[in-house]
This record gives structure tokens, C-alpha cells and sequence, in this order.
């Protein structure tokens, strides 16, 4: 028991030495967190925001109708509309002070009832991409509402032009003839043509961006460190700590447990820190703090132990390093580390969440969620402790037989 806390010990020590190579993976969720934070702030939310500059020069009841289309949902969660002066708005937006500048020279109505030539002029940033383009959309679906409308009611829009005060006998006039285009559409409104069925679906919840990636990145740290350390076996094959051992009473089993031993107080450093930014920093719930970080130490321990038994089949450290990378990057792309199981395709994600990294990230988000049940969760660690255990023997019985000599 003794030589167990000497083993842990002695490669402590190893990393005081050299802490950078475990300093790094062990900082990247928490370098991760305050990028997101910084650019997303620390809900996750990346909705575009920006702001619309409107000089109305016609002040007209058409003019209202045109900027009204920016208050309606979901778009004026997005675009703020503010009014301003031409010479202000040009100002500004030379400034890139908004996404657009909307000018509306006089005349709009009268152009509008008359069916004459009428033009908008909208100024965009050319710094920005989304909200520009959506200003441009919403525009042009008004546009086209007011030819449709022109095409159906033409001569109803020209009787009621307000530049002079209409007569008594226009506007008779004008009542009877909406009142016959009302009639003519009829046939097809009553009853409508189109028939529309509603079915309500159940909204998802919202699960911001940071709530998708942090999970990959943590077990991508997990993968990085576990390859690292795995790797190191072959630093005490060949300064030949390792050979001594075997020439004493000490069992390779406790020097594998030792090895474990600081390979867990690693891999709860990145617990810690991982869950820690996720949740303070990016804004993620997480459900249950202390199954969190036990789960990334158990399945941290799980990826060490089986790439150490794989790294102890290579013939020289530099063969050793080849292996472990062509094992956990092609793990990490289809198992959810690089890119989450949301972004896939179906058919990868299926795959990915098959592979043992896969697994874990998923189990890992359900504890997040607090989806996981007591049942499921013990089951599944009990299964990930069985599964260290095995690749424990295995890896001791390689160190006694084989890789030593």
C-alpha cells in the first residue's frame, strides 16, 4: 500500500518537471468558456440582433404599414427600428453605427394608390451579413404584397387618393365597387380553396450553443490526456525504471495502481475545471455537480487504461505515439468530439454514439440535464468500472509478460 502513494508521488513530481504538457488540455474547457462567454455571452444565445435606421419622409399611414413589418414577431426579436433624420441616418451609417438605413422620400401613399413608379432606397452595412439580409427580405415581401394588391384592387386604390378632398358622389362610388370586389371574391374565400389543417407539435426545449459543444470539448481534453499519459509507459521502459522494478518484490500491479492513481487526480482536475466553466462561465445547467465529475474521471480513466494496454503492443515510443493517435482521432471525429451528435448526419451520429467515447458524452449530457435516472447511472458506471477493471489485468499482465524486457 505503501509503494502505491510512492508511485503517485514519483510521477507528480515527474510533472512539476514538465507541467505544460497537462497544464494545456486541462485549461481548454475553461479557455473555451470565456471565448463563448466573450463573443456569446453566458446564455449560449447567438441570436443576430442589429438596427434598422428609418428616415420617413412621407408620414403617411403606408409608410407606418412599411417599418410596422419589422414589429412583427419573430423579426423584431431581431431588428430594432429606430427613427431618425436622412442627413443622421447617412451619418451613422457611414459610421456602421446600424445594419441599414431605410429612406422613404415623400410621396409612398399617393405612389402606392396610384399604381406610379415609386423607389425605396435602403443603405446597408457591409460589415455585417445576416440582418442586412433579412432587412432586404422583409422589404420585399411588403413589395410584393402591395403588387398583389394593385393586381386585385387597382382601381379601388386610385378612387381613394387623398391628394384632394373626394366628393360626396366619389366616395359612394368607391364604397360600391369594394363592395362588388368583395362579392367577386367570394367563390373564393367562402369557403376557401385552401384548406388548412393545424397540428400542435410539443416545442423542444432550447438548448443553447454552449450546451452542445462543451460536452465535446471536455472529452476531447479527456482523449488528448489520456493518449499523453498513456505514452509515458515508454519513458520508464527506457530510462529503465521499469526493469529495476521487476528485479524487486513489488508487485507491477502496484505501480499500475499508483500510475492510476495520479492518472484519476488528473482526470478530476479536468472535471473540476470542465464542469466548473460550464456551468458559471457559459451558462449551462448542470443537475448534478458531484455525478458530473466523477463521470469524467471513471470514463477519463477507462480511455487511459485501455490506450495504455494498446500502447504496450507498439515496438518503440515513436510507433506507440502513431497508435494512439490513429485510435483517439478518428474516435474523437465520430464520437461527438469534435462536432456534436446534433450537427450530424443521422447516420454518423448513430454510428458515433456507439463508439465508447460516443457512450460516454451521452451519458454525460444526460447527467448535465439531470435526465439520468439513479437506475441507468448506477448501471452504467458499473459497467465503465468493469470495463477499467478488465483493461487494469490486461494491462498489468502485459508489463509482467512482455514489455519490460
Amino acid at each position: 500500500m505503501r509503494f502505491l502513494w510512492i508511485g503517485a508521488r514519483k510521477d507528480a513530481s515527474s510533472v512539476r518537471r514538465e507541467p505544460f504538457s497537462l497544464l494545456i488540455p486541462i485549461a481548454i474547457p475553461l479557455v473555451l468558456a470565456v471565448l463563448m462567454n466573450m463573443v456569446f455571452g453566458s446564455s449560449g444565445n447567438v441570436t443576430p440582433q442589429g438596427r434598422l435606421l428609418v428616415a420617413d419622409e412621407d408620414q403617411s399611414i403606408a409608410s407606418n404599414l412599411l417599418t410596422g413589418a419589422f414589429s412583427r414577431d419573430p423579426i423584431d426579436k431581431m431588428v430594432t427600428v429606430q427613427q431618425v433624420s436622412a442627413a443622421e441616418g447617412r451619418a451613422r451609417i457611414n459610421r456602421r453605427d446600424a445594419s441599414g438605413l431605410l429612406v422613404i422620400p415623400k410621396g409612398l401613399q399617393q405612389a402606392f394608390l396610384l399604381n406610379e413608379p415609386y423607389r425605396l432606397r435602403l443603405f446597408t452595412n457591409p460589415a455585417e451579413r445576416i440582418i442586412p439580409k433579412m432587412i432586404e427580405e422583409t422589404l420585399a415581401i411588403m413589395l410584393d404584397g402591395a403588387f398583389y394588391a394593385q393586381k386585385i384592387a387597382g382601381p379601388q386604390l386610385k378612387a381613394l387618393d387623398t391628394a384632394g378632398v373626394p366628393s360626396e358622389q366619389s366616395v359612394v362610388q368607391s364604397s360600391l365597387a369594394l363592395q362588388a370586389l368583395a362579392g367577386s371574391l367570394n367563390r373564393y374565400l367562402r369557403p376557401p380553396l385552401i384548406q388548412l389543417e393545424t397540428n400542435v407539435v410539443e416545442e423542444k426545449s432550447g438548448v443553447n450553443f454552449a450546451a452542445l459543444f462543451f460536452p465535446c470539448m471536455i472529452f476531447m481534453s479527456l482523449m488528448l490526456v489520456a493518449n499523453s499519459l498513456a505514452g509515458e509507459i515508454w519513458k520508464e521502459r527506457m530510462a529503465g525504471t521499469l526493469r529495476r522494478l521487476a528485479a524487486t518484490p513489488v508487485s507491477m500491479a502496484w505501480y499500475l495502481a499508483g500510475r492510476l492513481l495520479f492518472v484519476d487526480f488528473v482526470m478530476l482536475c479536468i472535471g473540476l475545471v470542465g464542469v466548473v466553466a460550464v456551468h458559471f462561465m457559459a451558462g449551462v445547467p448542470v443537475a448534478n455537480f458531484p455525478a458530473a465529475v466523477l463521470w469524467v474521471v471513471f470514463s477519463g480513466s477507462a480511455l487511459y487504461l485501455a490506450l495504455l494496454f494498446l500502447v504496450m503492443h507498439a515496438d518503440s515510443p515513436r510507433t506507440a505515439n502513431i497508435m494512439g493517435n490513429l485510435v483517439i482521432f478518428p474516435l474523437a471525429m465520430v464520437g461527438g468530439c469534435f462536432f456534436p451528435f446534433e450537427s450530424m448526419p443521422e447516420w454518423m451520429a448513430s454510428i458515433g454514439r456507439l463508439t465508447p467515447n460516443g457512450w460516454a458524452i451521452m451519458q454525460f449530457k444526460a447527467i448535465l440535464a439531470g435526465s439520468a435516472h439513479a437506475g441507468s447511472l448506477a448501471a452504467s458506471t458499473a459497467g465503465l468500472l468493469a470495463v477499467s477493471a478488465a483493461a487494469f489485468l490486461a494491462a498489468a499482465r502485459r508489463l509482467r509478460t512482455g514489455f519490460v524486457l
